[in-house]
């Protein structure tokens, strides 16, 4: 009987530590988006906080022919955003608002070297124009170049997250689903919601390629008006769960197996 009820408490003990470590990969699946702070007229910072830890990533915005709109690096504008059907428990997220008036260019870089980047580290962007095209034989409206651990421009080679509108209080649905090809060149696809929305909806990628150094968002708008086209840009991070709470439930599990050790009576 003893021994019996000694294979009964040690199975409950390994369901237990079990437990702990499928905690974990459940944590490992919930992300945390980075928050911000402008610094500068054309500048911002991300952050990663918490337990994260992973460092900052700075964000310049470059206009070499004018055409700052005027709603750009004004972040605020685009708080609350949240992606909680692709991004569970997330809630209301910060990002940064790029802001180019049609007709001129602009350089939106972001800057790698003080952050941590991993394989899990996401790199989302919404509400692109589908209003203008490129034209024939110019540049694209939106293009994401990398540069690589060498310091030199190549293509994106991403993995694809998937899409979804931006489901922020306020924030308007996409018109039409976000592209991008294998140059990194950004269009627009599927008509979504009736064609009552913006623009388009939001785009997330993981698995940017290890060593990259700066992520570069080239914008060439053709005319339209005097308004601009607003982009918002975002990163995430795989949250560290806590080691404390992680720490109890394996305990548990220990306390038990000793407990199951001790004789009856004992």
């Amino acid at each position: 009987m003893f021994r019996q009820s000694l294979r009964v408490v040690r199975r409950a003990a390994l369901a237990v530590v079990a437990s702990a470590f499928a905690s974990n990969a459940a944590l490992a699946a919930q992300y945390d988006f980075l928050t911000i702070q402008q610094t500068g007229t054309n500048t911002s910072q991300f952050n990663s906080f918490g337990g994260n830890g992973n460092g900052f990533i700075t964000v310049t915005d470059s206009f070499p022919n004018g055409g700052a709109g005027a709603q750009n690096n004004n972040n605020a504008a685009i708080f609350p955003s949240a992606f909680t059907t692709l991004f569970p428990g997330t809630g209301n997220v910060q990002g940064h608002l790029a802001q180019t008036v049609y007709n001129h260019t602009s350089v939106v870089t972001f800057d790698l070297t003080t952050y941590n980047l991993s394989s899990s580290t996401v790199f989302g962007l919404w509400n692109t124009s589908d209003e203008v095209t490129a034209p024939v034989g110019g540049n694209p409206v939106y293009r994401i170049q990398l540069i690589d651990s060498g310091g030199f421009q190549v293509n994106p080679t991403f993995n694809y997250i998937g899409n979804q509108d931006n489901q922020g209080a306020g924030q308007p649905l996409g018109r039409h689903q976000m592209v991008m090809n294998a140059l990194g060149e950004i269009t627009f696809g599927a008509q979504i919601n009736g064609g009552n929305g913006t623009h388009t909806d939001a785009m997330f990628f993981d698995q940017i390629p290890a060593g990259t150094k700066k992520i570069i968002v080239y914008a060439d708008l053709p005319p339209l008006n005097n308004i601009g086209d607003g982009v918002g840009y975002y990163f995430a991070e795989v949250r560290v769960p806590e080691p404390a709470s992680l720490g109890a439930i394996a305990m548990s599990g220990i306390l038990l197996l000793r407990r199951a050790r001790r004789p009856a009576g004992g």
